[in-house]
């Protein structure tokens, strides 16, 4: 359960809707208005079938993070896992996106004939507006994560904040009285001699 709701699988769930989004706002930066007419030139018409998976997947991990919030909520539980600087963990997710994103356009080229193949594929026609927006995602990712981070660390803080209450004392409940039975007489080392045999006369 901790694996499933750790911060590196929800950075890993995120990756595939941002390079999706990656990709479909460099086609329309390049070519505005008629960038459909260009993905389907170039054969990217699988893409439309992916985005209902990718969409599940963001959902997944937000019902998961949900789960993580109330689990800190309910026993104080932090996330162990190391924090990196936020710089460094924008930068570490943007370059991830680009070479996520250049791996697809390379396989395009090589799978579809009507892709442009090699470098021209990757950052031709408008292609190096990937560069820029696999930065901007890698700071909104990062801000995304560090933010979820800092959920949890108050929700785990305000378990463990005692609670004060500032209203009159509840006075303490009186002890009740008990009732023991009165002891039999025969019952103790007190009871008296039985009385004497009566003597037997001949």
């Amino acid at each position: 359960m901790d694996r499933l709701l750790s911060p590196r699988l929800r950075a890993a769930a995120l990756m595939p809707a941002a390079v999706l989004t990656v990709h479909q706002l460099r086609f329309l930066l390049a070519f505005g208005g008629g960038s459909g007419q260009e993905l389907e030139k170039e054969g990217h018409q699988y893409l439309s079938a992916l985005a209902a998976p990718i969409a599940m997947s963001v959902a997944i991990v937000a019902g998961l993070f949900l789960a993580r919030l109330a689990s800190a909520w309910r026993d104080g539980a932090e996330e162990r896992a190391p924090r990196r600087g936020f710089l460094r963990l924008a930068l570490l997710v943007g370059a991830a996106l680009l070479a996520i994103y250049s791996c697809q356009e390379l396989l395009e080229g090589m799978l579809s004939s009507g892709h442009p193949g090699g470098f021209e594929g990757v950052f031709g026609d408008g292609g190096w507006w990937a560069v820029p927006l696999s930065l901007a995602f890698g700071l909104v990712i990062a801000a995304a994560l560090r933010g979820a981070r800092a959920a949890i660390r108050w929700a785990a803080a305000r378990h463990r904040r005692p609670t004060i209450s500032h209203g009159r004392p509840t006075p303490a409940p009186r002890p009740r009285r008990l009732a023991l039975p009165r002891p039999v007489p025969l019952a103790g080392a007190a009871a008296g001699r039985a009385p004497p045999l009566a003597a037997v006369t001949l």
